[in-house]
C-alpha cells in the first residue's frame, strides 16, 4: 500500500458542480497509467471517515514537481467536502491503484466517453498521442457545458454528441459509435473500444461490442472501502461461463477498475 501525503494546488470549479482538482504528490509517487485511480482522504478532519476513489484525469511532471489531476462532480457528502478544500490544504492518498487501459499493438483505439467519465479517457488520449498511436475520441454529454476537456484532445479524431443538440450530433454517444462502426472503417481486427461513463452507457457499449466480437474495456465505478482488496466490498459479477470465470466476483479495486466490458454481468453490477 502506497500511502503518501499530498497538497491542493488548485481546486477550481469548471462548470456548475464540476471541479478540477490538482494535487501535488511527492517524488516517490509512482507514475500512474491511464485508467488507474487514487483513494483520497477528502478532508483533514475525521469525517468523512472513509476515503473516496477517484480516477485520474492526468499526471503532471515538471522537473522535481509531480502532481495528479482529478475531474469530479459534487454528488454526495464526500465530494461536497472535497470541493471546499482550499489551495495549500494538506491531504493524503493511496495510489496509484488498480488496473489501467491496455491497448493492443497495431489497433486503433476508439474512446467512448459519457459525461464526467471523460476524465480517464483524456489521460489515455494524451498517452496515445505521446506514443503516436491512432485513436478516435467519441464524447457525449447532456449539453455543451459538460463537454470538459475537448480542446485538449489532440493527435486523434474527435466527434461530439449532446442530448440537447447544442454541439455536434444531436443524440447519444452510443449512436455516434454505431454510425462510425457501420461506416466500415473499423473492424474487430483493426480497432478496439475503451469506454467510461454512466452505468447505462457502459452496459450498452458492452452489448454493442459483444455482439460484434469487438474487444472492449470499460472503466468501472463503484463504492470502495479499502481499495486494496482486503474488505471484498467492491465485487464485480461476471457473466456465467465468461472466459471460464463465470461465478467469480473479482474485486473492482485490484482487478479493475478497467475490465473486459463484455464479460461483466451489467444487470447484477450494483
Amino acid at each position: 500500500m502506497n500511502l503518501v501525503g499530498c497538497s491542493v494546488v488548485e481546486n477550481r470549479e469548471i462548470a456548475p458542480g464540476n471541479f478540477l482538482l490538482t494535487l501535488k504528490v511527492p517524488r516517490g509517487f509512482a507514475r500512474p497509467e491511464p485508467g488507474q485511480f487514487v483513494h483520497l482522504r477528502v478532508s483533514p478532519e475525521s469525517e468523512p471517515l472513509l476515503r473516496r476513489p477517484y480516477s485520474l484525469e492526468g499526471f503532471v511532471e515538471r522537473g522535481k514537481i509531480r502532481a495528479v489531476r482529478i475531474y469530479y462532480s459534487v454528488v454526495g457528502r464526500g465530494s461536497r467536502v472535497l470541493a471546499s478544500q482550499p489551495k495549500g490544504q494538506e491531504l493524503d492518498l493511496i495510489g496509484p491503484l488498480g488496473v489501467g487501459f491496455t491497448p493492443r499493438p497495431r489497433r486503433t483505439s476508439v474512446l467512448v466517453a459519457g459525461g464526467r467519465g471523460v476524465a480517464p479517457l483524456l489521460f489515455f488520449a494524451r498517452k496515445l498521442r505521446e506514443k503516436k498511436r491512432p485513436f478516435l475520441f467519441l464524447f457525449g454529454a447532456r449539453s455543451s457545458r459538460e463537454l470538459y476537456g475537448v480542446r485538449e484532445i489532440r493527435g486523434g479524431r474527435i466527434h461530439l454528441a449532446t442530448d440537447d443538440g447544442s454541439v455536434g450530433y444531436h443524440g447519444s454517444v452510443l449512436d455516434l459509435l454505431k454510425r462510425q462502426w457501420e461506416s466500415g472503417e473499423h473492424t474487430p481486427l483493426t480497432a478496439e473500444i475503451f469506454t467510461c461513463g454512466p452505468h447505462g452507457l457502459l452496459h450498452e457499449v458492452a452489448e454493442f461490442a459483444a455482439g460484434r466480437g469487438i474487444r472492449c474495456e470499460a472503466s468501472l465505478e463503484g463504492p470502495m472501502a479499502c481499495a486494496v482488496g482486503a474488505c471484498r466490498g467492491c465485487p464485480v459479477p461476471l457473466l456465467p461461463g465468461a472466459g471460464g470465470n463465470g461465478g467469480r466476483y473479482p474485486a473492482m479495486c485490484i482487478e479493475g477498475p478497467v475490465m473486459d466490458a463484455t464479460i461483466v454481468d451489467w444487470e447484477r453490477l450494483p
